[in-house]
């Protein structure tokens, strides 16, 4: 992991513009018998060849990117959000007769109700190929390895790639392809390519196999892909099942690491950005492969199109939101831009009903939210030398298991004051029995635009009261 930071990729491919249109449905339409949507907000994320840039980025690595865009809204979206994303260095082509590829899912709760994609998907014309490739020319000696991301939107003509390829070839850059396509010809000679198991078939049903059981199918398919196409490895993806690693001279199966499925929109794209980053860095295939893995597997238990932090392979498990301070500075700089974050601070020593009602609110109230944890020396200093009841660990794993906790900080002073001036929240949350002019950081927050909220308590809830309680037995 910590050689991600050397890792140099170019991605070239389709960039789409995912937007998420997060609403409620709550009545049926009166004119139909369809769901009434009405909507709360937008969010628009990279997706496509972005999403990988996305992950490569969050992995620690460089990309450059290199696509095609309309001279429309979609495309000036999409290049904001590409001048707030770190080491993504993109090239891209803005072709006023061509639409960005824009899709717009419609989400109520956890459930999508409707996607409406607009795009266009004929081939681009010569001039465009010869422009994709002369960008394509100039950068390939800065990087180390190739991903060609294939949404068969257009970009990646027959010519262009082939061109793409060869080029690759002779300046001995290993070249991994995600594909669309149904004839995987077309990339004949990349070095690795990484179908899910439903492309797989799709490309391989000229083939003929008598294997009943998937693994083995999928091997046997592989073999023939790799013996007409002069592929070095197929790696296929399998969502929740993991992957099968294919290659000439070995096979191997991965199990998926994910604890939940929660959506595996662009969890293929997680996973050729960190097998990229992974060779880049020198691991060897096996090791790769892990680190792709393990990165899908996170990538499906979250919502949308996902990018997965560098940190987050370092979880034992999904339960696991402790971070160091310097991780967390690091990571809430990538989404305070598009993320409303949000700070509460306490000791949560026997979590109560209290403590529940006011993070629940408070995460309500923003996208994201940090709780700065009192450790057990600094719970002593204030509350006394028999207190913490419950240890820091397990403070830190109950709080961990709640889900509207995003992000929980440590801290051995008094008051979190550093850590608030370190991380700039835009909200503060303190119960509603303090005073605003009292709340620690409030007016370090106000000072950089931030806002202080008090929420109110459930009356009768603390953890004094329960300890009394339990002492006098009542």
């Amino acid at each position: 992991m910590k050689n991600f930071d050397k890792a140099k990729i170019l991605c070239i491919g389709d960039l789409i513009l995912d937007c998420y249109a997060i609403g409620e449905v709550d009545k049926i339409s009166p004119e139909a018998p369809i769901p009434i949507f009405k909507s709360r907000k937008k969010e628009f994320i990279l997706g496509g060849a972005g999403n990988v840039a996305r992950n490569i980025s969050a992995g620690g690595g460089s990309c450059t990117l290199i696509s095609v865009v309309g001279k429309d809204n979609p495309g000036k979206k999409m290049i904001k959000l590409l001048k707030n994303e770190k080491n993504i260095e993109p090239f891209l082509i803005i072709d006023p007769e061509r639409m960005t590829t824009f899709k717009t899912r419609f989400v109520s709760g956890p459930q999508q109700i409707l996607r409406v994609d607009d795009e266009i998907c004929t081939d681009i014309d010569n001039k465009l190929e010869n422009k994709l490739f002369k960008i394509f020319s100039r950068n390939i000696k800065r990087c180390d390895v190739v991903v060609i991301s294939d949404y068969s939107k257009g970009i990646l003509t027959s010519k262009l790639l082939r061109l793409i390829i060869k080029e690759s070839k002779k300046a001995k850059k290993l070249v991994i392809v995600d594909p669309k396509k149904d004839d995987f010809s077309i990339y004949k000679g990349a070095d690795i390519i990484t179908p899910n198991y439903k492309e797989l078939l799709n490309a391989t049903s000229q083939f003929v196999s008598n294997k009943i059981n998937e693994e083995e199918k999928i091997s046997s398919l592989s073999k023939s892909l790799i013996k007409r196409n002069l592929f070095n490895t197929v790696i296929t993806t399998r969502s929740s099942k993991g992957m099968v690693i294919y290659s000439k001279d070995k096979k191997f199966n991965l199990s998926s690491e994910a604890l939940e499925v929660f959506d595996v929109s662009g969890a293929g794209d997680t996973a050729v950005a960190y097998l990229s980053l992974g060779i880049s860095a020198g691991l060897d295939l096996n090791k790769a492969a892990y680190f792709a893995n393990k990165a899908a597997g996170i990538a499906v238990g979250k919502f949308g199109t996902a990018a997965v932090r560098y940190f987050e392979l370092n979880k034992n498990h999904d339960f696991d939101k402790k971070l160091t301070i310097s991780e967390a500075v690091k990571f809430l700089d990538t989404i305070r831009n598009d993320k409303k974050i949000g700070f509460a601070n306490g000791c949560f020593d026997l979590l109560h009903a209290g403590h529940l009602k006011f993070l629940s609110e408070a995460r309500r109230r923003c996208d994201y939210l940090v709780v700065g944890l009192n450790s057990d020396l600094s719970v002593k200093s204030i509350k006394g030398k028999h207190r913490p009841i419950t240890k820091q660990h397990e403070r830190t794993r109950n709080l961990s298991l709640l889900p509207f906790v995003d992000l929980i900080l440590p801290f051995n002073e008094k008051t979190p004051l550093n850590l608030i001036k370190r991380l700039k929240p835009h909200f503060l949350f303190k119960g509603s029995d303090y005073d605003l002019k009292d709340v620690i950081g409030q007016k370090e927050a106000k000072s950089w635009g931030g806002d202080t909220i008090l929420i109110d308590y459930i009356n009768g809830y603390s953890t004094t009261e329960i300890i009394k309680r339990i002492k006098n037995g009542t």
